[in-house]
């Protein structure tokens, strides 16, 4: 069996941190170590138990979940952050982002997909919800720096058929290289512009290109 995530809970609402210690005690692979209503009892139970993830609430009445979340970050405390928010809106999801959350997850969604999260999170992978994805890319647009690769969500076969598009191919040529028909290239292609949030092969090649460059 894989190591057991040890988690600290914390949200100012009681029912809401018994409903998630019940939802996590029979995943087997996750254990509740502690909880705290406010960020300082957070920081208190993090510096105590050492947790390889907390999940955080953003809004609770003294200490928030922001500023436990920058007080993490300064003290370079190890430990992942999940955000699990009712919040939706994008300047509390962007500040969540800018204060270097490892994931967010909002209340709204169902409760697998936050236990997936909370695994994703500790094995090191960034976990944010798709309009957290299109303010990156539109912010890394605005700033021609790449903040983010979205190539991380396509399947290898749409790399593939990415790597043509940046070649210049056209999908008879692409069809022709991978052994494909011109169909299944389409197919790839629609998946490929959903994904990257483009809407021509010019735009895809762009991000693919940027993702190649030193450093990412």
């Amino acid at each position: 069996m894989d190591k057991t995530i040890r988690v600290i809970l914390a949200d100012d609402h009681a029912l809401v941190l018994d409903g998630l210690k019940l939802h996590l005690a029979d995943t087997g692979d996750i254990e509740v170590v502690a909880t705290a209503h406010n960020g300082q009892a957070l920081l208190d139970a993090i510096e105590k138990h050492q947790p390889d993830v907390v999940i955080t609430d953003l809004m609770m009445a003294g200490m928030d979940g922001f500023a436990a979340l920058e007080q993490i970050r300064q003290r370079n405390l190890p430990v992942r952050v999940l955000v699990l928010t009712a919040m939706a809106d994008g300047q509390s999801l962007q500040r969540a982002v800018e204060l270097e959350a490892d994931g967010i997850v909002l209340k709204t969604e169902p409760s697998r997909q936050m236990i997936n999260a909370i695994r994703q999170v500790a094995g090191g992978q960034v976990v944010y919800p798709r309009a957290v994805h299109n303010w990156l890319l539109r912010r890394a647009g605005r700033q021609n720096v790449a903040e983010v690769d979205p190539t991380h969500a396509l399947s290898d076969r749409e790399k593939e058929v990415l790597a043509h598009i940046a070649q210049g191919k056209t999908n008879h040529e692409i069809a022709s290289s991978l052994h494909l028909s011109e169909n299944t290239i389409k197919y790839y292609l629609k998946n490929v512009y959903q994904k990257l949030q483009v809407n021509n092969r010019t735009e895809a090649a762009r991000i693919y290109l940027k993702s190649q460059e030193p450093g990412h």
